[in-house]
């Protein structure tokens, strides 16, 4: 008998879980065989229902996605998890990876695709949407060049450039303290001292500053 892939659906709204629900529930070789509303009320699951693969959104009360991802990738390992999310930035995308997700989708993502990432996650390979795969390639060289700019004439350093991305892209100080693992205070003090050393005045020209010096892009 083929292995069942056995995984657990976290979502903070119950109609997207039931909806996940409905899609899996005549696959074979696909067992849903628990839901959870946020990191914690996961974490507590795992602890005694062994599973493949977690399917994880980014946006959750109390942990986030990629601060649940890093715990998980911690205690427990043998776990897969795939990122089901509306956020698609490369820094969400980024910061999950380096959590340890093995693949990222956006919501609006098919039946079809969806399908296949959870197989070949639940075979050991790695799975991202290729709207996202070709949007991360597409920019890697030309973030690079950028950084490296602004850590040699405007003496930012690294926390401060990736501060300064994710502040651009329009990421709230409370889902960049999660991304980062520090305090919302820690945020606004890297902030301060970006916009003193840029000589910007507040964020409006913060974000001008990033599309010009094509740190982000506008999509």
């Amino acid at each position: 008998m083929t292995h069942k892939i056995k995984l657990i659906l976290v979502d903070d709204h119950r109609i997207f879980r039931d909806g996940m629900k409905a899609l899996l529930v005549d696959q074979s070789d696909i067992e849903v065989v628990d839901e959870a509303s946020d990191g914690k009320q996961l974490l507590d699951i795992l602890n005694q229902t062994k599973v493949d693969l977690v399917i994880l959104d980014i946006s959750m009360p109390g942990m986030s996605g990629i601060e649940t991802t890093k715990l998980i990738s911690e205690k427990f390992p043998a776990v897969r998890v795939m990122i089901l999310s509306m956020h698609t930035n490369d820094e969400f995308v980024f910061k999950a990876t380096q959590a340890g997700a093995k693949a990222y989708l956006p919501k609006d993502t098919s039946k079809t695709e969806l399908l296949e990432a959870i197989r070949c996650v639940a075979q050991g390979a790695e799975y991202f949407s290729k709207s996202i795969s070709d949007s991360f390639l597409k920019n890697a060289i030309q973030r690079s060049r950028a950084e490296n700019h602004l850590m040699t004439n405007e003496d930012l350093t690294l926390r401060e450039i990736e501060i300064l991305k994710l502040v651009a892209s329009g990421i709230t100080h409370k889902e960049i303290a999660d991304m980062l693992f520090i305090s919302p205070k820690t945020v606004d003090a890297h902030k301060n001292h970006i916009m003193q050393k840029l000589k910007l005045k507040n964020t409006a020209e913060l974000v001008l500053y990033a599309v010009s010096h094509k740190i982000i892009e506008v999509k």
